[in-house]
């Protein structure tokens, strides 16, 4: 087995084990405080630093979430807004959570995609979710924070 394919089955076994803790009331500690900001790390190292600044705008944000997850026909960058200065992007890679119907989990699974960007102080908003019935893919947006987002819709939680 070649290392890209051991990494593919590393990431999906701890993303199915994290899915799994955060549907559980008493699993969400050990999920929110060891394993997603070890996954973080742990991408972080493998990945690399970026070749280049990383720069505070929609497409220099998108771009190294993109790099950050290594695999486009996993996550990519669909479309850079310049007039909202958002990326959107969308994850098809199979979720665990996917057709459950628990976005709460999604959102709180989704805090290894915010804990990526945290350090270029970005914004990672799910617009829409693999957990919820019939849909294949998750939307999410991703803009610079200093920048508002309450035009993402009040239904999504940031950061939940």
């Amino acid at each position: 087995m070649g290392m890209k394919a051991l990494l593919r089955r590393l990431f999906t076994a701890g993303l199915r084990l994290n899915a799994a803790l955060t549907r559980s009331p008493s699993g969400r500690w050990l999920e929110e405080r060891l394993l997603t900001p070890f996954f973080v790390r742990l991408t972080r190292a493998i990945r690399g630093p970026a070749r280049r600044p990383i720069e505070d705008t929609a497409e220099g944000l998108g771009r190294e979430w993109e790099r950050l997850l290594g695999d486009p026909r996993y996550a990519r960058v669909t479309e850079i807004d310049p007039a909202t200065e958002t990326a959107y992007g969308e994850i098809t890679g199979r979720c665990p959570l996917r057709g459950t119907g628990d976005v709460a989990a999604c959102h709180r699974l989704m805090a290894y995609d915010r804990g990526l960007l945290a350090p270029y102080d970005a914004q990672f908003v799910v617009l829409t979710s693999q957990a919820e019935p019939g849909r294949t893919a998750c939307r999410v947006a991703i803009r610079p924070q200093r920048l508002d987002a309450s035009d993402a819709g009040d239904t999504v939680r940031r950061g939940a």
